[in-house]
């Protein structure tokens, strides 16, 4: 059964975010080896617990190949089984975890509000019956 890479509870947003920080910043600051800053990339996310494709964007300039491309990196998977707690996830966002300032608030947009409260044509309760 595929994994939904999607389902990311808020705390490992966060920490894939610092890990992105973490690389772009080593990235800026030095030359690297390309495959050996790759294997830095991927340890660096398996430690957060995701598997990623690492795909470098080369460029020339004049046709002449360049060094300093940045890689574009790609989260594929989880580095264990993994089953996706809704629950879970509810209490990091009502918990603000990610600092957005919405603590214990799960906000929806007006348009999807009142879609849901309509029923999409149904009876008011955010789903329709069909028979």
């Amino acid at each position: 059964m595929p994994q939904d890479v999607l389902d990311v509870y808020d705390h490992e947003v966060d920490a894939l975010m610092r890990v992105q920080a973490g690389l772009t910043d080593k990235a800026r600051h030095r030359r690297h080896n390309f495959l050996g800053f790759q294997r830095e990339i991927e340890e660096a996310f398996a430690e957060a617990g995701f598997t990623v494709h690492v795909n470098w964007h080369r460029f020339s300039v004049d046709g002449q190949e360049q060094d300093g491309a940045m890689p574009e990196v790609t989260v594929t998977g989880r580095t264990a089984p993994h089953v996706f707690d809704k629950d879970r996830q509810v209490h990091e966002v009502t918990s603000d975890i990610l600092g957005l300032g919405d603590a214990g608030v799960i906000k929806t947009d007006p348009d999807t509000l009142k879609r849901f409260l309509e029923g999409n044509g149904g009876h008011g309760h955010g789903h329709g019956h069909s028979q």
